[in-house]
């Protein structure tokens, strides 16, 4: 054939006929598979996209027959050939690439943007590599079982110049988590070549930043390539920690099926097309006296029938409903709610109430786990984990390095695994390098994959402790724009204890939002029940009965509001104060009952006005109460700018109860 052969060694050399067959099979079906969907790409017949890994089923198979059979993959959108060797069938391929119901994604995502948790892939989503952190998180798991599962996070050359990759590679390596991360270095970042990619001569340069070993591998040899793998996935589960594969390869198309890859030059193309990783492979089996060339004819129609009837049988399966496309957004609870008599209390302030809640879920479910920053021996910036790392153990309070894409994205792979991560941000503002996690991530896997993420994201927010722009946000607008993600923001110790325990246990993503006016407040003191109790997330709490206005609040506002109704009754004037409790789910049955009845609504929030949770309170009782009212709705917000630092102008800033009394004077007269 005029290719020179690849020869079997180490790990390859123990594989029988049988399972090279299978393997070779394998590789020939997604190349078929990706050059008839590449066809029917261009010819009109797919919609969305095709990214073809043509030229990369060395790379592919290898990792995937490399891998033991209980390992998880996290990968991209050009690993089809990895998918397939884990036992993702061509039907399933099929279906998703169309778009239908019963694809893995159920037609909420397309092409290769799926995968299989059951079968060991984890979903693939867009951004690259954001299945990195979330492999990371499921080796996490597999360390505290000792399970011995290895995670393998993978992806292309330019995906690595991300901080989602750097991330991830640091705190696996920093835990000495089980994690092989390889890198297909095709060449080209859609475009980009390497040299405007990375400084270095060669990505796998990067470990020795990171104290990990790393390899440079021939990704067009389908034997070296399962010889790399399974040598980094035994040194992984034996606890010798990461490693780093860089499996130097080619891809033969384009980024995408639109993109015609010229700017591949002739001399780089013919470099690459002679080292073609089926034909060497094909030579290989010949000269080993496995296979004959005619074999590989018969193989080829065979495999060319199966793939086209796949297809045409795909094509006409049904599609989603979308009357059902709603549904999945959520995960419903299977888990008994915590009973509890409430005989036995003991008094605590906010923050106590938060630790305690936390020490009691960890000593009732060993799966129960912190995470963040210097929450260990140190406590916690506010000291909320304060002797839980004692108690515990660091295998259960972990500090990890500061990258908070990092570990949020841990956690999702940690629930994923069976895991009830807590995560501690040390301020809310510190959310948004996490928030691709959070959005791609935790809140899509239940709608897209079917799979729960019971995971809780806590920490300080809001302003009055001088603490400037960059520590002082309310989030709830930013967090319950995303669907998936549950929103709970207590004002008490109370329901901070009992809506925390519900988070835990709730099989959401859940963001739980603790004002840090709130943590130490002498005079919001209260009986705390002993023992594991719930609040239902989704229910409001009238706070104080009224018959002449409602207003509702949340959070450090309750206080205020509590205030401003004291200061109008001794005017005259009645006001319903609801707690809201939780932003999403949003209790509006609640607020409707009560505006029907005082037919005048205000609403006492301190993040900003433009797009925010008063803003969907006022339109849902617009659309849905309007006639109940007697006046426009109110809103009591902080002006529509960051939050400053000067004493005169934070308290400026944050609406005061003089505010929220002129506000209801207004209604109320």
């Amino acid at each position: 054939m005029g290719v020179e052969p690849i020869n079997r060694k180490d790990y390859a050399a123990s594989l029988s006929k049988e399972k090279l067959s299978e393997i070779y099979i394998s590789m020939k079906t997604q190349r078929v598979l990706e050059d008839r969907l590449l066809k029917m790409y261009k010819g009109g017949q797919l919609s969305g996209a095709v990214y073809p890994g043509i030229g990369q089923e060395a790379s592919m198979a290898g990792i995937g027959a490399g891998m033991g059979p209980q390992d998880i993959f996290g990968g991209t959108h050009r690993d089809l050939g990895v998918q397939m060797m884990r036992g993702v069938s061509l039907k399933e391929i099929a279906l998703n690439f169309y778009g239908k119901k019963e694809g893995p994604s159920k037609g909420r995502d397309g092409n290769s943007h799926f995968g299989v948790v059951d079968k060991g892939t984890l979903m693939v989503a867009s951004p690259l590599p954001d299945s990195g952190p979330v492999a990371v998180g499921w080796s996490l798991a597999s360390k505290q079982d000792n399970s011995g599962v290895v995670a393998v996070a993978n992806c292309g050359e330019g995906a690595t110049a991300t901080g989602a990759w750097h991330e991830a590679i640091n705190m696996a390596a920093v835990l000495n988590l089980p994690t092989v991360f390889t890198v297909q270095n095709n060449q080209y970042a859609y475009s980009t070549p390497n040299e405007t990619e990375f400084a270095s001569k060669n990505v796998s340069d990067r470990a020795s930043g990171y104290g990990i070993p790393s390899y440079v591998i021939d990704g067009n040899d389908i034997y070296s390539v399962m010889d790399a793998v399974h040598e980094a996935c035994e040194h992984a589960r034996s606890g010798g920690g990461p490693t780093l594969l860089e499996l130097v390869t080619f891809r033969h198309y384009g980024h995408a099926g639109h993109d015609p890859a010229d700017y591949v030059n002739e001399e780089v193309r013919s470099y690459w097309m002679e080292r073609d990783p089926l034909l060497r492979f094909e030579a290989s089996l010949v000269e080993e006296g496995l296979f004959e060339e005619q074999d590989y004819i018969k193989i080829e129609e065979e495999i060319q029938k199966i793939v086209k009837e796949t297809l045409d049988w795909a094509k006409d399966e049904p599609d989603p409903d979308p009357s059902e496309e709603i549904e999945d957004i959520f995960s419903s609870r299977t888990l008994p709610v915590f009973s509890n008599s409430e005989e036995e209390s003991e008094t605590m302030n906010f923050i106590e109430a938060i630790t305690n809640a936390m020490d009691e879920a960890m000593s009732h479910n060993e799966d129960v786990f912190l995470m963040g920053e210097d929450i260990g021996e140190f406590g916690g910036a506010f000291k909320a984990t304060q002797g839980l790392y004692e108690k515990y153990g660091r295998d259960r309070v972990i500090d990890t390095p500061i990258s908070e894409a990092g570990f949020v994205g841990a956690a999702v792979g940690a629930a994923l695994a069976g895991k009830l991560p807590i995560v501690e941000l040390q301020f809310f503002d510190f959310v948004y390098p996490a928030l691709d996690q959070l959005t791609t991530e935790a809140a899509k896997y239940n709608w897209k994959a079917g799979k729960q993420v019971p995971m809780v994201v806590r920490g300080p927010t809001g302003a009055g402790t001088r603490s400037g722009p960059f520590h002082s946000i309310s989030p709830e607008s930013l967090l319950a724009h995303h669907p998936g993600l549950k929103v709970v923001a207590p004002s008490n110790p109370y329901d901070a204890k009992g809506l925390l325990i519900a988070s835990i246990f709730d099989p959401n993503p859940v963001m739980f939002l603790e004002h840090k006016k709130l943590y130490r407040k002498p005079e919001l003191k209260m009986e705390v029940p002993k023992g594991l109790y719930e609040v239902d997330l989704g229910s409001a709490k009238i706070l104080k009965e009224g018959s002449d206005v409602t207003v509702v609040s949340w959070s450090g506002m309750v206080d205020i509001v509590k205030e401003a109704a004291e200061v109008l009754s001794n005017e005259g004037i009645s006001v319903e104060v609801i707690d809201l409790r939780s932003i999403v789910p949003l209790d509006s049955e609640t607020i409707l009952s009560s505006v029907e009845k005082t037919s005048n609504l205000c609403i006492v929030q301190e993040d900003v006005p433009f797009s925010s949770v008063a803003s969907e309170i006022s339109s849902i009782v617009a659309e849905r109460g309007f006639w109940n009212l007697d006046n426009p709705i109110k809103r009591v917000t902080s002006p529509n700018t960051h939050i400053p630092f000067a004493p005169v102008l934070e308290d400026e800033f944050i609406p005061s109860i003089d505010k929220v009394v002129n506000a209801i004077r207004e209604l109320g007269n």
